[in-house]
């Protein structure tokens, strides 16, 4: 599931009201920022909730956020 999308608990799901009516800044850090920021809270909410399904989608989401973010890829060492 996406970051910013919400989990209902008919099993549906929704945007939470500040994704719609957010204007971009146009910088990408920040909207990066606010996507980790918005992972992070499903995560909180997942672990608050005992929902461990859930939770590990957020995980999931953050390190596919981290991992689109510019970086140099150095030597691996395990292994």
């Amino acid at each position: 599931m996406l970051p910013f999308l919400k989990k209902t608990k008919e099993g549906s799901v929704s945007l939470p009201p500040d994704h719609i009516t957010r204007e971009p800044d146009g910088d990408s850090d920040a909207e990066g920022f606010d996507s980790l920021r918005v992972a992070a809270e499903d995560l909180c909410n997942a672990i608050h909730e005992r929902d461990y399904s859930a939770a590990a989608s957020a995980l999931r989401a953050a390190f596919d956020l981290l991992e689109e973010e510019p970086h140099e890829e150095g030597p691996h060492t395990n292994g």
